[in-house]
């Protein structure tokens, strides 16, 4: 979900099952649980996504942790996610995929920068800003990465 979310850390804690809406494949945040506490945002997700997200809210019913809690996630204990557990998680992956994280800064933000890059690079600023649920344009701008060849490309289109 995060994949396709860019959400922050803070935003994984405060998810709840009643953002889902799984006939639209979209995540709606409410002003009141979004980061910045402005705006209510409405999410994009693929449509695999959203068949996973609806799977795990079938299956977590079957967790005692989650009896009394609307929460989407709750680590093994029980607690909502915070930034140094989702890095703990983001960082077994890692290991697991046998990617090495010494020498890189890798947190739970890598993510959402990634998607940042990919969705400006690949369905332009205004894409990614929604989706990143920016305020501004001018915080979106940090995630325009065209490669060179892209922009070659687009040179040599224009003539």
């Amino acid at each position: 979900v995060s994949l396709d979310a860019g959400f922050r850390p803070i935003e994984v804690e405060r998810a709840r099952t009643s953002w889902f809406d799984p006939e639209n494949d979209v995540l709606r945040i409410p002003e009141k649980d979004s980061a910045k506490n402005r705006d209510n945002w409405t999410v994009a997700l693929k449509a695999e996504t959203s068949e996973v997200l609806q799977r795990w809210i079938t299956e977590r019913e079957n967790y005692s942790k989650y009896e009394d809690s609307d929460k989407l996630w709750l680590t093994r204990r029980g607690n909502p996610y915070s930034s140094s557990s989702l890095k703990t998680v983001l960082h077994r992956a890692c290991e697991r995929a046998g990617i090495d994280t010494e020498h890189r800064d890798m947190t739970w933000y890598s993510i959402r920068h990634s998607l940042g890059t990919y969705m400006a690079n690949a369905e332009g600023i205004g894409a990614a800003k929604e989706q990143l649920r920016h305020k501004s344009s001018k915080t979106t701008l940090k995630y325009d990465h065209a490669p060179v060849e892209e922009r070659q490309s687009a040179l040599d289109r224009m003539g």
